[in-house]
């Protein structure tokens, strides 16, 4: 990759794919999803504004209304991801929610009036298909976790796609910062009327969140943020679902995590879709 830009997004999938595992480990130790996202962003949010601080009064209103809108999608993401994860596993989560490759194109389609190419449309065949080998159950019915992992590619590929067409002439540092901050906040909402109560913070829980929400969220977006404005959102999209591939990887080693046949082929069906998404530069959105 030539780009700068690429191989930040790649960086930020590596980063991403690992936290697949400290999650799926916190909903494991019996904390519930909105804690753990919640937790997650009040650690990213510190860590950003602290290394950030002196750049906090420069963010404009623009990038404010900007960050306020993708820090929403990212909350029912985050939501609908965390939520899944509790009945699927690490890397079928992971794959499901970074198809954004297939579904980018087509929100670019019917917000912002750019046309899919051929490709986009056998890729999103392909990847019904894919998604069926990952997540029908033996008796046919989709997995619940595997539905809402879906929901989540969904508001992702919003999120890809208003950040690739939003934030001209915008900071991509003080959107990353308004966008973990207006996802603190809503998540704030959702606790308090959810409840506080919640498992002993733990040195293992804390590290777990401080290497989620510090590190893997952080520094994630902050990368995320400066690769997409120098990158085309339909590219981005592609090169963030690697982190599916990472989430497997880290999933097999760290999780003990095993999949059947079928589990395979449909995550190598949906790599080869994200692949296939990929359009000339002239042609992206």
């Amino acid at each position: 990759m030539k780009n700068k830009g690429d191989w930040m997004l790649l960086l930020a999938a590596f980063i991403g794919g690992g936290g697949f595992i400290s999650l799926k480990y916190l909903l494991d130790w019996g904390y519930d999803p909105y804690q753990v996202i919640f937790g997650r962003f009040l650690m990213a949010s510190a860590v950003m504004c602290i290394v950030y601080h002196k750049r906090l009064k420069k963010i404009t209103r623009k990038e404010w209304k900007v960050g306020t809108i993708l820090g929403v999608l990212l909350a029912a993401m985050f939501l609908l991801m965390t939520v899944g994860l509790m009945y699927t596993t690490p890397s079928v989560n992971a794959f499901l929610v970074n198809i954004p490759a297939v579904i980018v194109p087509f929100i670019c389609w019917g917000v912002f009036k750019q046309k899919p190419t051929k490709n986009h449309f056998i890729a999103a065949l392909m990847t019904l298909i894919g998604v069926c080998c990952l997540s029908l159950t033996s008796d046919f019915r989709v997995d619940l976790g595997a539905a809402l992992s879906l929901l989540a590619a969904v508001a992702f590929s919003l999120q890809m796609a208003f950040l690739g067409n939003l934030t001209d002439g915008c900071d991509s540092v003080h959107i990353a910062i308004a966008e973990n901050i207006s996802t603190l906040v809503v998540m704030a909402v959702i606790v308090t009327f959810t409840g506080w109560d919640m498992p002993a913070l733990t040195l293992p829980v804390l590290g777990n969140f401080a290497f989620l929400g510090g590190f893997c969220t952080a520094s994630y977006f902050v990368l995320q943020s400066i690769g997409q404005q120098i990158t085309s959102p339909n590219k981005a999209a592609i090169i963030i679902t690697s982190e599916s591939i990472f989430a497997a990887i880290f999933s097999a080693l760290l999780y003990g995590e095993r999949m059947n046949i079928r589990g395979y082929i449909g995550c190598i069906v949906i790599f080869a879709a994200m692949m296939l998404a990929e359009t000339p530069a002239k042609k992206d959105c």
